[in-house]
């Protein structure tokens, strides 16, 4: 069960009236000045009756708490909730703010990229990862003065350094060199200056390599333990990294070392990945761990940021997967549907509850790998885990390293099994995303006397130009209105009656690659007046296996990372590693500036606070 397997990790409270887990918890806005504010007196003074880092120590119990204490940070704001979503996701081509045009329209700067090193978001990020490191420090510091079993207290000291890691990466490639903090800072070491960024990739290597050598294996962990970080995590996350580094020998021998362990596959159900039964599955590597309870303290914000905004009204509705992104999956990759989530959909929660257009919004969509509903607690207690590493994504990292390492079969073989999972063991495709019509849009537009409840939700470039999907309509149908000018239920395929989505993709599987079949929809239009129309329609083979060579196969791997991984946000630092940012967002009409938005501005209050110490990036 979720609960049990969640115990030691994640739904264990700290215990009130402590200085330890206060401190862990809800740490001081500065960053470099981390002990400045409030931890001074805990490191410096012993007060009767509370725990200090002299006194709290003691046994594993209190061990494993002050490293759960690292983890619970995965699940903050300013990790993996808003900050995080505007400077990796929002920034890029794949998403645009959303919710409506006038709420936090600060984060409208990092979508036109004219952010500065006053944006709360780059500064609440910064504070983040470091209020992480402080954590993983204060742990890597005392865990070997421990009393405890020799083998636990490496373990504990390898998953901190896992997590110092990750900190850690994210700083360098969001600001290049940073102050590099290893240990609890002393008040005469306070006004630190940046490392360069090889001293934070060394150090970053260095604690994976300890993680990788003392951590077991997934299937090493207790029930009760699972979601922790595994020796897998940590050779995936070396791979990644000497990734970036462009060291590819590493980067595939690492992603090589995690394929062969047989410790993780494919889930072969894309749409069930980012369900609550998706969780800690074989193609997991490494996710944050999230768990829904009355008290509101497991979950995250992750969901309600980006869930739906107004009815059913669970979300925020920031985010919103771009138009760039819905033209960027080949026709009838149903990866799309598993990603975007529009009006007139079902929720994926089971409920049957259908979005409803909120006319305060524009362009409205929704991130579905991300979606809220009715959990217990509160709103903003989000208990489905946030997916950081993914068995596909390491996939594509080995498919790039032997790429350019001159092994471009093992590429292909790599790149093609991320899209053979991508098919959902389907064959073929006319160029159209089936949905299946939800109880409230068949009420509101009088479908009941069709047979059919599939109509046509996108009809990618390359599918029939005079089939209209949910994309060429306006879609409202708050208070009974409908303000469609087009909309095709498909009643047919090849003579093949259509009554529901499987049976439509079971006919299209039924047909041949070339063929032209006729498809008979029941076209309705804005006044609802209908009519059967027949169009010829030709079939193509779905998501067929890449053949390419050369720099045609880097593109093909490049373009697979961004549909797999969409809205989970890669995107950003895959076109700064790729050299391909200026190229992208250029194309798109926004300035970025080559030289300059290849990193984040130094937070200018982070410089104010270490007398100067820190320098600001080139051209900020």
């Amino acid at each position: 069960m979720k609960t049990e397997q969640r115990t030691s990790l994640k739904a264990r409270p700290e215990r009130s009236g402590s200085s330890l887990p206060v401190v862990l918890t809800v740490l001081p806005i500065l960053v470099v000045l981390l002990l400045a504010t409030g931890c001074d007196s805990f490191l410096d003074k012993k007060p009767l009756g509370q725990q200090t880092t002299e006194n709290f120590f003691t046994n594993e119990e209190e061990a494993i708490q002050a490293t759960n204490a690292s983890y619970s940070k995965m699940r903050e704001w300013n990790i993996h909730v808003f900050d995080f979503l505007g400077v990796t996701d929002m920034i890029s081509d794949d998403a645009t703010k959303g919710s409506t045009p006038t709420d936090a329209a600060f984060l409208l700067e990092l979508e036109n990229l004219t952010h500065d090193a006053g944006h709360q978001s780059v500064l609440g990020w910064w504070t983040g990862n470091y209020q992480g490191i402080y954590r993983t420090n204060i742990n890597i510091q005392n865990l070997p003065n421990t009393d405890m079993n020799p083998d636990l207290r490496n373990r504990l000291l390898g998953e901190n350094r896992f997590l110092r890691a990750y900190f850690y990466f994210n700083l360098v490639r969001g600001w290049g060199g940073v102050p590099l903090i290893t240990a609890p800072l002393t008040p005469e070491e306070y006004d630190q200056e940046r490392a360069s960024a090889e001293a934070v990739y060394a150090q970053i290597i260095e604690d994976l390599e300890f993680a990788a050598e003392n951590l077991p294996l997934k299937s090493g962990y207790p029930s009760a333990d699972l979601g922790r970080a595994t020796r897998g995590a940590a050779e995936a996350m070396l791979a990644r990294v000497y990734l970036y580094l462009e060291d590819y020998g590493q980067a595939e021998s690492y992603a090589r070392e995690v394929i062969n362990s047989g410790e993780y596959d494919l889930l072969q159900d894309y749409f069930q990945i980012f369900t609550e039964a998706g969780e800690n599955s074989s193609e997991s590597i490494f996710e944050v761990q999230a768990t829904a309870t009355e008290e509101s303290t497991g979950g995250t914000q992750y969901g309600q940021v980006q869930g739906v905004r107004g009815t059913p009204n669970l979300g925020w509705g920031f985010n919103r997967p771009s138009r760039d992104l819905d033209a960027a999956f080949e026709p009838g990759d149903l990866r799309h549907q598993a990603t975007i989530m529009f009006p007139w959909e079902e929720l994926p929660d089971g409920t049957g509850r259908t979005v409803i257009e909120n006319q305060t919004m524009e362009d409205e969509r929704y991130n579905k790998k991300a979606f809220a509903g009715d959990f217990p607690g509160t709103i903003d207690n989000y208990p489905v885990n946030i997916r950081r590493f993914r068995y596909s994504d390491l996939l594509l990292i080995a498919a790039e390293a032997a790429y350019r390492n001159g092994r471009e079969g093992d590429a292909r073989d790599f790149l093609n099994e991320v899209r053979e999972r991508a098919r959902v063991g389907r064959t073929l495709t006319i160029g159209i995303l089936p949905e299946n019509a939800s109880p409230h849009m068949v009420n509101v537009l009088n479908l009941g006397n069709l047979d059919t409840s599939v109509f046509a939700r996108l009809v990618h470039e390359g599918g029939p130009a005079d089939l209209a999907g949910i994309e060429s309509f306006d879609h409202s149908l708050d208070r009974g209105r409908v303000r469609a000018n087009l909309l095709d239920m498909i009643v047919s395929v090849n003579g093949i009656a259509i009554t529901d989505r499987e049976s439509f993709l079971d006919a299209i599987d039924a047909q041949s690659a070339g063929a032209t079949v006729p498809v008979v929809v029941h076209r309705i239009r804005h006044d609802q007046s209908a009519e059967d129309i027949t169009l010829n329609v030709t079939v193509q083979e779905l998501l067929p296996d890449v053949t390419v060579s050369g720099q045609a196969l880097l593109d093909a791997i490049w373009q697979e990372r961004r549909v797999e991984l969409a809205m989970e946000q890669k995107r950003w630092f895959d076109l700064i590693r790729q050299g391909r940012a200026a190229d992208v967002m250029q194309a798109l009409g926004k300035n970025f500036v080559t030289g300059q938005h290849e990193v984040f501005p130094i937070p200018q209050n982070e410089i104010d606070l270490s007398n100067r110490a820190l320098q600001q990036n080139t051209n900020w």
